[in-house]
């Protein structure tokens, strides 16, 4: 887990940062920074959605961040009758 507080600095270098599309028009944001993977958070520590890509870009603006990805799963493989699961997700750097 991370706080947008402890990251967006101009100090901070951000190694990837993950912006996961959920259904809905809803995005949350996962980090890279200082060897640990995780979810940018609210006090309460529970995950920050954004409503655009955008808006979690611009919520570690003052940040540098190296490597930026749009990542999205599609529902498609649940179909009744197709086969067995297997990880189609889209990756695409922002």
């Amino acid at each position: 887990m991370h706080r947008i507080e402890h990251l967006n600095r101009q100090d901070v270098v951000i190694d990837e940062l993950v912006i996961h599309s959920l259904e809905m028009g809803i995005y949350l944001a996962q980090v890279s920074y200082d060897e640990r993977v995780g979810f940018l958070v609210d006090t309460d520590n529970r995950p920050l959605r954004f409503l655009s890509v955008e808006q979690a870009k611009q919520s570690l603006s003052d940040a540098t961040i190296k490597k930026c990805w749009l990542q999205h799963q599609s529902a498609y493989d649940e179909m009744i009758g197709g086969s067995e699961k297997v990880d189609n997700s889209l990756r695409i750097p922002v």
